[in-house]
């Protein structure tokens, strides 16, 4: 299982999450058919990067603030318009996904809004607290907007992503043993709902992870990396990648 970085920053300056030249909003891919996360400029990433965007089967979102989720109407109107794409398409996501994406499909005035002239069907699936399905695990965590994590399984190898959950009980659980763990490290301090670079060590210390992966990390690391690896190693003595745009890894 491979996941390419497509965009690993935030969009909050105030605390050093900028959007560079170099680093784009929230988005994954895993292998060449899931999509996790599609924050802006996602389309502008994933044409870079030579992604084929009819292999895509299914897009995970983690929760629905807009460096998460609003590149999505520029990939599905792509998919229609240049791709020609005929298969269904799977979007997954916290109550309110279907709403959300319809409304800016429509408010953007994109024919892609439209069931019947789009070309492909959009089948919708909403998570309840814990769902299981295929190579998916989830479990809605602990943040201000409904927030989900999730595992995924293939060739023997596991992947865990936490979106901004705090880590609780089931988020933990979810990540236990994974062989990369991919959490967004919003702050430098404890905070109530976004994760410190001490949260995510600890976590993947208790959860006995192989590896761990941060994005949404703050833009002031940029040239200082190490630095920033090394305040998530005071807790964790494994791996820990601090990726840049279009950065692959082998699970």
């Amino acid at each position: 299982m491979k996941v390419t970085f497509l965009g690993t920053a935030g969009l909050v300056p105030d605390v050093g999450l900028k959007v560079t030249g170099k680093r784009g909003q929230l988005s994954m891919m895993i292998d060449d058919d899931y999509l996790l996360e599609v924050g802006d400029g996602a389309l502008r990433n994933l044409n870079a990067y030579g992604a084929d965007l009819n292999a895509v089967k299914r897009i995970l979102i983690s929760h629905l603030h807009s460096d998460h989720f609003i590149g999505i109407v520029h990939v599905l109107f792509d998919m229609m318009n240049v791709r020609k794409r005929s298969e269904p398409l799977e979007i997954i996501g916290p109550v309110g996904v279907e709403k959300a994406t319809r409304g800016l499909m429509s408010l953007c005035e994109l024919p892609v809004a439209n069931d019947e002239t789009r070309g492909y069907e959009i089948r919708f699936k909403e998570l309840g607290s814990s769902e299981d399905f295929d190579d998916t695990r989830t479990v809605r965590g602990d943040h201000p907007s409904e927030a989900h994590a999730y595992r995924i399984h293939r060739d023997n190898k596991v992947l865990f992503y936490n979106g901004e959950s705090a880590f609780t009980k089931e988020v933990m659980e979810l990540a236990r043993g994974a062989d990369l763990f991919i959490s967004t490290v919003v702050v430098l301090e404890p905070h109530s709902f976004h994760n410190s670079p001490e949260d995510v060590g600890r976590a993947a210390t208790e959860a006995g992870v192989k590896r761990v992966a941060v994005v949404h990390w703050p833009t002031e690391f940029e040239e200082k990396r190490n630095e920033f690896k090394q305040l998530i190693q005071k807790y964790y003595d494994g791996e820990v990648f601090v990726p840049d745009d279009f950065t692959s890894f082998e699970v």
